[in-house]
């Protein structure tokens, strides 16, 4: 039976897909009390661990990870309302000679029309009329286009969320490189603080000399070069543990201060793992490749709803409501008529000649299937790399602090016997003036080997896909 569609209509879905949605548990971003534990003082002492879960609460890179998560979950539940059905209510009103008998109010689905398509009038005499109620439109099917479309998007939302732990990882490993160098730079502060004061023993020794004519006037000159160095020196220190710092409240998301009294972590060389375990390890546990599968799985879901196109769908449709009639004229129907509608049919569509749209978009699906595959082969490459690298970096650190264990003690007793040759008049001051330059360049390339190494065990973790399940 024909009726007047709805000038204004109002889509609701029923109360199954309502219910369903129920279930789900609504993401909530992270609460103002979260965000104010999360705020450190520079007073207070901030552990690796501390500046770690700081970033992962509150760095923008993971905050927008959460965004898009959420984002490809809406999409899940907008692809899946197609499955149930749609109700529709309407108002159609008329005034003149024409009486309307229907209006356009096509009820779709993503393939195309199914329901009534309501369209026209019929030449009367002046009369107005009245038309509301409902429609009710069903998919019965669509030959698995929808169902594919629904695995598709749900592989998108398990990839949307692996998102947010690669990016976790990665704020990870940025505040452990961080917080390192920090360590790094408050040490290469503490050793020109030592040369700095070591450098003014030797000054105040040398003038002592010097206003007892014991030493030339040369030595306390080279003496006193020294000692401005060190000064240079210590505060090109000072600055470089200030930026340092900011790097560190960078790396952390938030808008932190110029100084922290930071943990002191342990220097000790550990066993490293055997290179082919730890790709194994990251081939499995890389949120980078968990990503690329289930993109994959995506693609090849898209795949089939496309083919899923050539079979066309199947839908029911309903309606139910009233039209009220009242006459300019007399005319045998009486003023205030009420008349019930209602009606019930089904639409099928099969595509029988669509330009070579579906033959196209098939093709188009099954490139991008064969361009994530190659994406996912590609991050599984860069991951074995990045595993290799860190392996060989950690090993040459591993083997250079040793070096470097061995060259600070050689550096310091040297300077001993400089210094020891210069009282006795044995040696030259430039002697002493090298043996000191030497101990500093030593003593900042064994803490340098110390904090690269440490980097090196961050870079490994991060690489083979272990430290994100930690926080």
């Amino acid at each position: 039976m024909a009726w007047s569609m709805a000038v204004v209509s109002v889509v609701l879905l029923c109360p199954v897909h309502l219910a369903a949605q129920g279930r789900s548990a609504p993401e909530t971003a992270p609460s103002e009390e979260a965000a104010q534990s999360s705020r450190i003082s520079p007073s207070s002492r901030l552990s690796m661990n501390d500046a770690i879960r700081i970033g992962v609460a509150q760095h923008p890179f993971i905050e927008r990870s959460h965004s898009a998560s959420r984002i490809a979950k809406a999409l899940t539940r907008q692809t899946r309302g197609n499955q149930y059905p749609w109700i529709e209510a309407s108002v159609a009103e008329s005034s003149g000679s024409l009486r309307v008998v229907t209006s356009d109010g096509k009820i779709v689905h993503d393939q195309g029309g199914h329901g009534f398509d309501l369209g026209g009038a019929l030449p009367k005499h002046n009369q107005n009329m009245l038309t509301g109620g409902v429609i009710l439109n069903q998919l019965i099917t669509d030959f698995g286009y929808t169902a594919h479309r629904i695995l598709a998007h749900e592989a998108n939302e398990a990839a949307s969320e692996k998102d947010v732990l690669t990016n976790k990882a990665l704020v990870i490993l940025t505040v452990q490189k961080a917080y390192l160098n920090c360590l790094l730079q408050q040490n290469l502060v503490e050793i020109a603080t030592a040369t700095l004061a070591r450098r003014k023993t030797v000054r105040d020794q040398v003038q002592t000399l010097y206003r007892h004519q014991l030493k030339p006037k040369l030595d306390l000159n080279l003496v006193l070069v020294e000692v401005s160095n060190a000064e240079l020196v210590l505060i090109r220190a000072q600055n470089d543990l200030k930026q340092a710092f900011a790097g560190l409240s960078n790396a952390m998301g938030i808008q932190g201060s110029d100084s922290y009294d930071l943990e002191k972590l342990p220097i000790a060389s550990t066993l490293i793992q055997d290179p082919e375990r730890l790709v194994a390890i990251g081939l499995r546990d890389r949120p980078e490749l968990l990503v690329g599968h289930d993109r994959l799985v995506a693609s090849e879901e898209l795949l089939k709803a496309v083919k899923a196109l050539n079979f066309g769908s199947l839908s029911a449709v309903g309606v139910i409501g009233v039209t009220k009639y009242w006459d300019v004229h007399d005319n045998g129907i009486h003023d205030n008529q009420v008349a019930p509608l209602w009606g019930i049919g089904a639409t099928a569509q099969f595509p029988l000649f669509t330009g070579f749209r579906i033959a196209n978009q098939i093709k188009e699906a099954d490139h991008h299937r064969g361009e994530a595959a190659q994406e996912l082969q590609s991050v599984a490459n860069e991951v074995v790399l990045q595993i290799i690298r860190a392996y060989l970096t950690q090993t040459t650190n591993a083997e250079q602090i040793a070096l470097e264990r061995q060259r600070m003690g050689l550096a310091a007793e040297a300077l001993n016997l400089a210094q020891e040759r210069y009282r006795l008049n044995l040696g030259a001051i430039l002697e002493v003036v090298q043996a000191t330059t030497a101990l500093l360049e030593a003593e900042s390339r064994l803490a340098e080997a110390h904090y690269l190494y440490k980097i090196s065990e961050a870079a490994i973790a991060y690489a083979t896909g272990q430290d994100y399940t930690r926080f």
